[in-house]
């Protein structure tokens, strides 16, 4: 008799099912890893106790964690394993537990060791991260923190167990926390940071010596290829592309409905309705039918120009614009100097924001905790998605004193509300009920959320292997 295990596994990559060989021969146990169309078959011959004690001892020790990792189940039956024993390529992951061990034990032969190369996970070749990163205990307006103490991740900061799981798996992804530690919120004067885990050999040991001296944080600016990934009720996701997100096929010259197209290939839909909100590439409805992949609605690039110039050409809305000139004559003049700058900029801007970035409207998002927000205006036109009557419902809310981390975060809202409202539509239209969502600005919970408990038409698909952008 054996035991066969299936794990889902959301990802081609094989390092897991390679850490799971590496266990299999440590321990002598005869068992064989198999890996085919999104599942992992573990298989363990039960006629040796002892070796099976010995495999669940080094898996229980060793085995790390991956974002990847789906459901797992367990039987028994008659079956043999496979003769030969599985292999897996070099990836770009973190020192397994096992290379923490050697680094980090003083009675290591490796200790300290810089030259530490993970050949842990049935792989013949080691992967070899070229790091020029910088580590200080200073901040600088650095982008990310080091976690140097493990230890200290719920002092310093508020998280979840899922948010835990996935900041120490194997894959170390940033993630987006909230600050507990009153001394680093005065440091940063920030709320909201971004957080890694270290995750190669050398911010593994820039952390060590940083922890020796008593230091729980280290402040870098991370490097582009890392994953970054936003976790939701659950649902984690990685925001852009990254070192370890699933390649894009190439199937279509349009970039977004390219990653339309590889996201619904992957979740096996002929025909699909999709939200692509991304702040490089803009908003978007593609479908996907019979006929192929279109753009059924696709939001204007914003001008800033022609939008001040709507809202001068309307009666009403210039009477707002004079309002608003004369309750916040400062932000109007900065906004008649940010012409150049995207939407998101523009409203920072309005809001009387001193950073103006996606990232500074959204962490100020994030500070409301109540439920419900206001009605923003997201209407369309003829034209397109009429931009002066959003940011002329931003305007108004500001003359009316309305808190700014409650509008902001009714801002996210509304984009979600609208993209629902959209979705449905598109489903009366094309009697489609297959929803794909991606785009960068679902790095907001706010958003995501609101998506997630508004969807009623159906469920909406985000990939797990596939980054939400580029």
């Amino acid at each position: 008799m054996a035991i066969i295990q299936r794990i889902e596994y959301k990802i081609e990559h094989k390092y897991f099912a390679g850490f799971l060989q590496q266990a299999i021969d440590e321990s002598g146990v005869k068992g064989s890893v198999e890996q085919e169309n999104g599942v992992i078959r573990l298989t363990l011959d039960e006629s040796d106790p002892k070796a099976l004690e010995r495999f669940s001892a080094y898996t229980q020790k060793y085995l790390p964690h991956s974002i990847f990792l789906g459901e797992i189940t367990t039987e028994r039956a008659e079956a043999e394993a496979a003769q030969s024993p599985f292999r897996s390529p070099a990836y770009p992951i973190a020192p397994c537990p096992l290379c923490l061990e050697e680094i980090t034990d003083p009675a290591s032969e490796r200790y300290l060791d810089d030259t530490v190369c993970c050949t842990h996970y049935a792989n013949e070749e080691c992967y070899e991260d070229q790091d020029a990163t910088c580590f200080s205990p200073h901040y600088n307006g650095n982008d990310t923190v080091l976690l140097c103490d493990a230890k200290k991740v719920r002092e310093l900061f508020l998280v979840t167990d899922e948010e835990i799981k996935a900041l120490f798996s194997i894959e170390k992804p940033t993630l987006k926390v909230t600050i507990n530690d009153p001394e680093l919120r005065e440091i940063t004067g920030k709320k909201f940071v971004r957080l890694k885990a270290p995750y190669n050999v050398k911010s593994v040991l820039a952390a060590l010596n940083a922890k020796e001296s008593g230091i729980n944080t280290l402040f870098f600016n991370e490097r582009p290829n890392e994953p970054f990934v936003v976790l939701v009720q659950e649902h984690l996701h990685m925001v852009r592309d990254n070192r370890i997100s699933a390649p894009l096929k190439s199937l279509h010259p349009d970039p977004a409905l390219n990653r339309f197209l590889n996201v619904a290939e992957e979740a096996e839909a002929s025909q699909a309705i999709g939200a692509y909100l991304s702040r490089s590439r803009g908003i978007s409805f593609p479908v996907l039918t019979d006929q192929g992949a279109k753009k059924v609605i696709d939001f204007p690039a914003f001008d800033l120009r022609e939008v001040i110039d709507t809202m001068m050409n309307d009666d009403t809305r210039r009477r707002l614009l004079e309002n608003f000139t004369k309750t916040f004559p400062h932000e109007a003049h900065a906004l008649s100097e940010a012409m150049e700058g995207d939407l998101f900029d523009a409203i920072c801007v309005v809001m009387g924001l001193e950073e103006r970035s996606f990232e500074a409207l959204s962490d100020l998002s994030l500070e409301f905790h109540g439920n419900g927000g206001l009605k923003i205006d997201m209407n369309f036109e003829e034209e397109g998605f009429d931009y002066a009557a959003m940011l002329g419902s931003i305007m108004s809310f500001r003359i009316a004193g309305v808190e700014p981390h409650y509008l902001a975060y009714s801002i996210f809202e509304a984009f979600g509300d609208m993209t629902v409202s959209v979705l449905g539509q598109l489903k009366r239209e094309f009697k489609i009920d297959t929803f794909l969502l991606m785009g960068d600005l679902f790095e907001n919970s706010v958003l995501f959320s609101r998506i997630l408990s508004k969807f009623q038409i159906s469920k909406p698909y985000f990939s797990s292997r596939i980054a939400l952008d580029g």
